[in-house]
C-alpha cells in the first residue's frame, strides 16, 4: 500500500501527504521528512484547483464550440431556403445546382474541418458569381462571418486540450514524487523502529489509504482503538448469569412478580 494508483483524485493524494507528514512531525528524525509531505500536500492543493479551473475551461470551449456549429448551420440552412426561393423551389434549377450540386444534404451533421472546407469553396464561389444579387453577396460575408468564429472556437478548444495534457502531465510528475517519498519515509521509520523497539507494521500504519471522502480528523479518529467491554478491569461478572435472576429462570421465586400473560406460555 506505499505506492498510491495513479487512479486516485487528487484530493486523497493530498489529504494522505497532509496525514502522513502530521504524524511523522512527531519524530525528530523523521521531521525533514514530514516537511517535504507538507510541501507535497500544498503542491496537490494547487493542483486541485488548477483541475478545477481547466474543467471550467472545458465546458466553456466546448459550449463555444457547439455554439458557433449551431450559428453556421442556421446560415447554411438559411442560405439553401434563400437559393430555393430564388429557383422557384426547384433543386434542378441552374441557380440552384450552381452553389448546391456537389454540397451533400446533410451537410450540417459533418464534422467540423468539412463543413469549413466547404464554406470556403461557397464563400468563394458566391464571391465569384456573375449575378449581383444583394442576397447572395450578403450570405457570402454571413457564411464567412460564423465559418471564422467556429474556427476561433476550435482553437480555443484545442489550446484547453493542450494545457490540459500538460497538466495531467505535472500531476504524473507529482504522483511519482510523492510514491517516491512515502518509499523513503517507510525506510526511515523502519530504522527508526529497529533502534527503539517497536512492534513489526509500525512504520506502514503511517501510510494507511484513507477514503476519499473522509477529513484527516475523522479518518484519524476512526483508527483510534475503541473497548467494547464496560467492566471494571478484573472483574467477569458480566461473563457469568446471575442464578438468582428472574430472567434466567423459567419459574419465579415466591414473592417475585409474574411475568407480564403475554410472556406466560401455555400450560
Amino acid at each position: 500500500m506505499l505506492e498510491l494508483p495513479e487512479t486516485l483524485p487528487l484530493r486523497t493524494y493530498r489529504l494522505s501527504a497532509r496525514y502522513t507528514a502530521s504524524r511523522m512531525n512527531a519524530y525528530r528524525d523523521a521531521q525533514p521528512l514530514a516537511h517535504e509531505f507538507e510541501e507535497a500536500s500544498e503542491k496537490f492543493a494547487l493542483l486541485e484547483a488548477e483541475a478545477g479551473q481547466i474543467a471550467v475551461a472545458k465546458a466553456d470551449a466546448s459550449a463555444r464550440v457547439a455554439g458557433a456549429d449551431d450559428a453556421w448551420d442556421e446560415t447554411m440552412l438559411s442560405f439553401r431556403a434563400h437559393l430555393l426561393q430564388l429557383s422557384g423551389y426547384s433543386v434542378d434549377a441552374p441557380l440552384y445546382r450552381r452553389y448546391f450540386a456537389d454540397i451533400p444534404s446533410h451537410v450540417t451533421s459533418l464534422s467540423f474541418a468539412a463543413e469549413i472546407m466547404i464554406s470556403r469553396e461557397l464563400e468563394a464561389a458566391l464571391g465569384l458569381a456573375d449575378e449581383a444579387r444583394d442576397s447572395l453577396i450578403a450570405f457570402a460575408d454571413m457564411l464567412r462571418t460564423k465559418r471564422e468564429k467556429l474556427e476561433s472556437a476550435i482553437r480555443e478548444q484545442t489550446r484547453v486540450e493542450v494545457m490540459e495534457a500538460r497538466f495531467l502531465n505535472r500531476v504524473a510528475l507529482a504522483q511519482v514524487i510523492l510514491n517516491d517519498l512515502r518509499q523513503r519515509a517507510h525506510s526511515t521509520l523502519v530504522e527508526i523502529a529497529s533502534r527503539t523497539s517497536r512492534p513489526a507494521g509500525w512504520a506502514a500504519r503511517f501510510f494507511e489509504l484513507m477514503p476519499p471522502d473522509e477529513s484527516v480528523e475523522d479518518w484519524t479518529r476512526s483508527q483510534r482503538p475503541t473497548s467494547t467491554v464496560s467492566a471494571l478491569p478484573g472483574d467477569r461478572s458480566h461473563l457469568y448469569p446471575d442464578p438468582h435472576s428472574s430472567q434466567n429462570r423459567e419459574n419465579p421465586l415466591p414473592g417475585e412478580p409474574l411475568p407480564a400473560p403475554s410472556m406466560i406460555e401455555p400450560a
